[in-house]
């Protein structure tokens, strides 16, 4: 029996939907499943499941959730291992171009094998076409406190795009937010900071904030 967050369910569900894609998938109330089909966006109605293709994959949702994976990705993804038109490899296609494009004729079964590799290459190149805002939002579920000043925040998240691949990096980057206490004594200011190459000190202190700043870099005698 498969667990719950199977994506060979989720795929199958996925192109339920995808065949009448201007209406809910059928879904029985209180199917374990419910709550990854929200995580994905497939809208759902109360019925009976539709047949489904069941096909194993050897990963799990929960797994990709956990590894900072965007739930588009993993829909994108899921889509494209049996619906790649023209495509030589893995692309980042958004639920709005796959509803637009997509023709069940196109379809290539058994089709290409999903890898947590691929996935991977897929979701760092989305997080870089995401907003500041749109980052902020995704990476919530790893923060470690409940942020502040969303406008400097999203500067800040400017200032590292190029190095997020998952949205652990997003959360991590954050830090001078999200941490109420001091920095860790054991590691240099920029690091504990996390001030990117390239931006000077006073730059740097200018966005986070000259308070933020002294409090995280207090050491047991005073600001550092």
């Amino acid at each position: 029996m498969s667990s719950v967050g199977d994506l060979a369910f989720l795929r199958a569900a996925i192109f339920a939907q995808l065949k009448q894609r201007t209406l809910p998938l059928s879904v029985p109330p209180n199917h374990p499943e419910q709550g990854w089909l929200d995580w994905l966006e497939i809208p759902c109605t109360s019925g009976p499941l539709p047949p489904l293709n069941l096909a194993p994959i050897g990963l799990q949702a929960a797994d990709l959730r956990a590894d900072g994976i965007l739930p588009e990705v993993v829909y994108g993804c899921l889509v494209q291992t049996w619906w790649h038109p023209g495509q030589s490899d893995w692309v980042a296609r958004t639920r709005s171009e796959i509803y637009a494009c997509y023709s069940p004729e196109q379809l290539d079964l058994p089709g290409w094998s999903l890898s947590l590799e691929a996935i991977r290459k897929v979701n760092a190149y989305r997080l870089q076409e995401l907003t500041p805002s749109e980052l902020l939002e995704a990476s919530r579920p790893f923060w470690n406190g409940p942020g502040a000043e969303p406008e400097r925040m999203e500067g800040w998240v400017l200032l590292h795009l190029d190095r997020f691949e998952r949205l652990q990096d997003v959360a991590d980057c954050l830090y001078p937010f999200l941490h109420q206490g001091c920095a860790p004594t054991d590691q240099d200011s920029r690091h504990s900071l996390r001030i990117p190459p390239g931006l000077e000190w006073e730059e740097a202190v200018q966005i986070l904030g000259q308070e933020r700043v002294e409090r995280l870099l207090m050491s047991k005698e005073g600001p550092l």
